[in-house]
Formats: C-alpha cells, structure tokens, sequence
C-alpha cells in the first residue's frame, strides 16, 4: 500500500546554505537560458551545480574516512531505504554538549532500543538520533550542536545498527575552529567507529519527530544518494513515513 504520511527529511539545497566550515559551498548558476519559440513561449534552461559531496542533508561511505573503505556506489541500494527507529535525545541536546549513553538509554526510547539489530533477525538497522538542533538550520547555533560520545557509536554499533542518522552537522563535535583546521576535543570517534565497521553515517536531518510518537507504530525511511562512481559521500532527498496503531 502506497504511504499516505510521507514526510520530507532535507534540507533544500540553495545557495549561501550552511556547510561544514571548510567545505566548498553550494552554488548553482544558470548556464543555459535560450528561447527556442516564442509561441508557445518556450526557453531552454539549465543550471550549473557546484557543491561538496557533504553538502546539506547526506550520506557518508565509509570511504569518507578509511581508504579502504566501501565507496557509495559499492553499497547495495536496499541498504538506504528501511524500517528506522528514531531515539529522543532532546533532553540532552544543549550547546556543545557531549551525549552520553545513558542520555540515550532512558525510559522514552525503551521501546526502541529493544527494536534495533540486524534484519537477518528481523529487525530495525536505520536509526535516527532526534536532537531538535535542526531548529536552528542555518543560522550561527547550528554549528555549536550538541555531539555524542563515542560509546553511543560503539553501543549502536555492537547492537547491529547499519546506518545512524542525526539532526546536527555532524555526530562529532565540529569545532569553533573548525574552518582554520581545527579538530574536535574529543576526535571523530562517531565516524571512526561506525565508518570503520562498514557503516553508514547520515548528517543534517530534519523533522524526525515527525516518524516519532506514541501514535506510531512503524516508521520507513528512504535516504538515497546520488549514484556517484568511486564516492565518500553524497547528498540525499531524505524523506520518510508512519504507520499509526490504528492501521
């Protein structure tokens, strides 16, 4: 049955948007504007993009940060679209906080935990870390985002999790410094666990609490990205949807 309660999960992309400080920023220039008839009226357009392969809502590979890691396009599709378990750490979510386990592992996100591991054994391997800090998308605070300890990577890790979302700019901390070269207090310990263990990693999400709830009783997500050859990471046009209890 096709879902009726299909929710966008982006960021659009436009340009003066934010981007890891660093990274090139998005750009998109018409290269192409020529009118072909003018009854009916038509034009040709095409537009010129220019972006970093980490730009706006997206995946990273695992090639992201080991060189023998799995590229994007190595990654089987199916892997990018399934059941998600989104974990409410809102409680937590304050400036340039670290993230513990036990923020985590707390009464609301009970039913959840239990859901996370494998599919070979049925169950739930996207999982989706609710911060609230998309909120503030685009503006100076989103940099100062809230950041998880490297146990939460290496709990989700060893509980079968394939892919970990978040609503921040990266799981890591990103430091103030960051632009000039800066690396974070605590180092990417998100990504090198996850990254290392063949995992997925999916930055700048919005709107997860839309998927959470006590109403919902499964969510889906598909977090697609571009087929790109030989790729540490992609864009993607993230989106999901529910199934209430009473369905």
């Amino acid at each position: 049955m096709f879902p009726t309660s299909i929710v966008d999960l982006s960021h659009p992309l436009q340009s003066g948007m934010t981007c890891y400080p660093g990274d090139p920023g998005f750009r998109i220039h018409c290269s192409c504007n020529s009118s072909i008839s003018d009854k009916p009226r038509m034009v040709i357009t095409v537009h010129e993009l220019t972006c970093s392969t980490h730009t706006g809502t997206h995946l990273d590979a695992p090639f992201h940060f080991f060189p023998s890691g799995a590229k994007l396009s190595d990654i089987p599709l199916e892997r990018f679209v399934g059941r998600a378990v989104v974990l409410d750490v809102r409680h937590a979510a304050h400036s340039r906080k670290k993230i513990g386990w036990a923020d985590v592992d707390v009464e609301c996100n009970s039913v959840g935990l239990r859901q996370i591991g494998p599919r070979s054994e049925g169950k739930t391997d996207i999982v989706l870390l609710w911060t609230g800090w998309d909120v503030h998308w685009d503006t100076p605070t989103y940099f100062a985002h809230p950041y998880f300890a490297r146990e939460v990577a290496e709990r989700l890790r060893d509980m079968g999790a394939g892919m970990i979302g978040s609503d921040t700019l990266n799981p890591d901390e990103t430091p103030a410094d960051a632009s000039e070269g800066g690396e974070p207090c605590d180092g990417f310990g998100g990504h090198e666990v996850l990254l290392g263990a063949g995992r997925l990693i999916c930055e700048n999400l919005r709107g997860l609490g839309t998927l959470a709830g006590d109403s919902v009783s499964e969510a889906w997500v598909s977090i697609v990205p571009l087929l790109i050859s030989d790729s540490d990471g992609s864009p993607v046009r993230a989106y999901g949807w529910r199934r209430s209890k009473q369905e």
